[in-house]
């Protein structure tokens, strides 16, 4: 499971999005080169998917999502697109989506 990110935990750019940050294929052209879960990751991402959702897509923990997230984000293949934030967290409207995307892919 860590083979995919080569043992990081963290994005080495320093991206820790929150879970329901939401991210988005840039381009229509599916790039070549990418390892399968990176290239699962940005088919899912051809329409606006959490990390969450990437995450539990790939069957790996949060922290290993938000590295693939965050390495693609880096190589210029997704969008990211954080939610709005009200007093010290996502609104609830935000979190409503999220569990209603995360429902409907049982």
């Amino acid at each position: 499971m860590y083979a995919i990110t080569r043992g990081r935990t963290r994005s080495v750019e320093g991206r820790d999005m929150p879970v329901e940050t939401l991210v988005t294929a840039i381009a229509d052209v599916l790039p070549g080169g990418l390892d399968p879960e990176y290239r699962t990751a940005v088919e899912l991402a051809a329409r606006p998917v959490s990390i969450a959702e990437v995450g539990a897509a790939l069957g790996v923990p949060i922290g290993v999502a938000r590295v693939v997230v965050s390495d693609l984000v880096g190589a210029g293949h997704l969008a990211v697109h954080l939610p709005p934030t009200g007093e010290g967290g996502p609104v609830p409207a935000v979190l409503e989506r999220l569990l209603e995307g995360l429902r409907a892919r049982r």
